[in-house]
């Protein structure tokens, strides 16, 4: 599989993603964006140094000058981006992805992602046609980064009462944010806050199996409630004062009622529920829907003028706050609507919920060819084709769709009647039917 996925460079490192990859895309990067400024951060993968390093020399050798500041949150090295005035930003970070993979990620100048197959930098990477020079190494401190960011969201809040909040850090590089919460006054109980690449305390990817003893610690401490981080920090998953998570929907609904008006737009992933348009449509706010991915949510956010950004996978937009996913801002403003009284528990229930199964279909061969034959397969039922194959009900929604970053096929059904796992029995036999 290809380590140019649809919205950054990732693969296990020194088989898929090698020291000399690595080294090209910097060449390509710096010659697209001659004599630019660019921002580098990493999380802490135990790769992280090697790929940075290798990423560096190939960055510095067009001429552009690196400022380098270490293990940062992607959303705040997003931050840094848009208020420093650099020209774009790269980040070493596999995301949510296993200890052994690592990638590369680019955010525009403005901090938000970047869509770089739509940029020339492929085609001077496949041409290796590269500008040289001497570039400049500057070292930015990670710490102060996390206090202009403090100093910035510090003025767009206002909380009515202090809160307890749990935050794990997933070992990775929200670790250092700390601070932050301390900053807007906060009680902060900290678990998984050691930096540590392979993530032993509850391992990569945040979800509600991985997070239970975060959810304990929430009743336990009788805290407000608790957000769980990925290991470059742009998503974090809500837990309730109940020990629940919230789903990333129900977030944004919440967020909707509370802070925007009607006439404005919330741009939704594929897979989100069908919750968004049944709670926001009501209220005059439109929902608009975006294939999957982080990248082509920002970026749609952006075209759209819109007031969120919502994602399955949790990540979260606040346009208000900047462009960038950013689950310290969403986590914030989360916190001061808790701060005016109710109960997140009771905000969330208040809010049907609607039978949601995911799963994962390993793959072997061509994704594009399964899929144009399940395309084939379920013409009779008039598939949008937007992104994947989604089959949309009265009281039931089916999204089948490759992964963008593994070999998986990704089954999604939610119902409003019952009867979901019927309905995901009879789509994987179809996808496994079509898979041989």
């Amino acid at each position: 599989m290809t380590v140019f996925r649809a919205y950054d460079v990732r693969g296990v490192y020194g088989t898929e993603l090698t020291d000399d990859i690595a080294r090209k895309v910097g060449r390509a990067l710096g010659s697209y964006l001659p004599g630019g400024r660019i921002a580098l951060g990493r999380d802490t993968r135990v790769s992280g140094p090697e790929v940075e390093r290798a990423f560096l020399e190939g960055v510095l050798s067009t001429g552009c000058p690196v400022e380098r500041y270490g293990v940062l949150p992607i959303s705040m090295i997003g931050f840094e981006t848009w208020k420093g005035g650099y020209n774009a930003a790269a980040y070493i970070s596999a995301s949510h992805n296993p200890p052994e993979y690592n990638g590369i990620r680019f955010r525009t100048s403005e901090g938000y992602g970047m869509l770089y197959h739509e940029t020339e930098m492929m085609d001077l990477y496949e041409r290796e046609e590269f500008l040289e020079g001497e570039g400049k190494l500057t070292d930015r401190s990670p710490d102060d980064a996390i206090l202009r960011y403090a100093d910035y969201v510090e003025g767009k809040l206002a909380f009515d009462r202090p809160l307890r909040i749990v935050l794990d850090m997933g070992n990775g590089a929200a670790c250092g944010t700390f601070p932050l919460y301390q900053r807007l006054g906060f009680d902060c109980r900290v678990t998984n806050d050691s930096p540590d690449g392979l993530f032993p305390g509850r391992g990569p990817a945040p979800t509600e199996e991985s997070l239970r003893e975060a959810a304990k610690m929430v009743v336990a401490e009788g805290a407000d409630y608790g957000v769980g981080f990925d290991p470059d920090a742009d998503r974090g998953l809500v837990i309730d004062d109940r020990g629940r998570i919230v789903p990333p929907e129900k977030v944004a609904v919440i967020l909707a009622k509370e802070r925007y008006r009607p006439g404005d737009r919330v741009v939704a992933g594929f897979d989100c529920s069908m919750i968004l348009e049944r709670e926001l449509l009501p209220m005059g706010i439109e929902v608009i829907r975006e294939r999957v991915g982080d990248v082509f949510i920002a970026n749609r956010v952006k075209r759209e003028g819109a007031v969120i950004g919502v994602e399955r996978s949790a990540h979260l937009f606040l346009p208000e706050f900047q462009l960038s996913d950013d689950p310290f801002a969403m986590s914030l403003a989360l916190g001061e609507v808790i701060s005016r009284g109710e109960r997140l528990s009771d905000l969330s229930d208040a809010i049907p919920d609607y039978p949601y199964v995911q799963k994962s279909i390993r793959i072997v061969g061509s994704a594009a060819d399964l899929m144009r034959r399940l395309e084939g397969d379920l013409a009779s039922l008039e598939p949008d084709t937007t992104d994947g194959l989604k089959i949309t009900a009265e009281d039931y929604t089916v999204l089948i769709r490759p992964s963008n970053t593994q070999p998986l096929i990704r089954l999604y059904v939610e119902t409003a009647g019952g009867a979901a796992d019927e309905l995901v029995d009879r789509f994987e036999k179809l996808i496994k039917g079509a898979a041989k």
